[in-house]
């Protein structure tokens, strides 16, 4: 019986989990892993269904200001997992669709669906936000994101993600990025 109700337990807590486990990379893995870096602004956000109907989508339009590695279109759509439409709401952990007239440094590559889209590599850790630090004035980029954990050996621990300045993030990128 006492097995009984642990397994119950253990069965609840891990339906209520509300996490999303990722497999930390570093700036090269991903430099590495995608097939364009651009920086960029959000300038258009809209969701839908997939066909089945059982995915919800977030499309966000970037305008790019300059690509990093690939030859990016003045425009390119991001794809992400979640958002609402048809008064239901699909939310994973960790991924936080792009606002409108965010800037960002984003990691990306094709959509698996052949379908003119990009996806940010690495779940969101692709996904840099661009900001001016306040104490220093210098532009710096992040990828932390609430609601997401690591594997690191064999314990669990919160995503905290990467802070770098701007300037530390190019410069990284460019030893990993072969010129092209």
């Amino acid at each position: 019986m006492k097995r009984f109700a642990i397994f119950t337990l253990l069965l609840l807590t891990s339906c209520f989990a509300s996490a999303t486990m990722v497999k930390p990379m570093s700036v090269e893995e991903l430099s590495s892993a995608a097939t364009h870096i651009v920086e960029g602004q959000a300038v258009d956000s809209w969701t839908s269904w997939n066909a089945t109907h059982t995915r919800i989508y977030t499309f966000t339009r970037v305008k790019v200001a300059r690509s990093l590695k690939g030859s990016a279109a003045d425009t390119v759509v991001i794809k992400q997992v979640g958002g609402s439409a048809g008064g239901y709401t699909q939310h994973v952990a960790g991924v936080q669709p792009m606002q409108i007239g965010e800037q960002a440094l984003l990691f990306l590559r094709p959509s698996q669906n052949a379908d003119g889209t990009m996806v940010v590599v690495g779940l969101m850790q692709g996904h840099f936000r661009v900001a001016r630090d306040s104490q220093t004035g210098s532009t710096v980029v992040s990828n932390g994101v609430m609601g997401a954990e690591e594997l690191s050996g064999s314990s669990v621990k919160t995503y905290r993600g990467n802070t770098l300045t701007l300037s530390q993030m190019e410069a990284r990128i460019r030893k990993a990025v072969p010129r092209e």
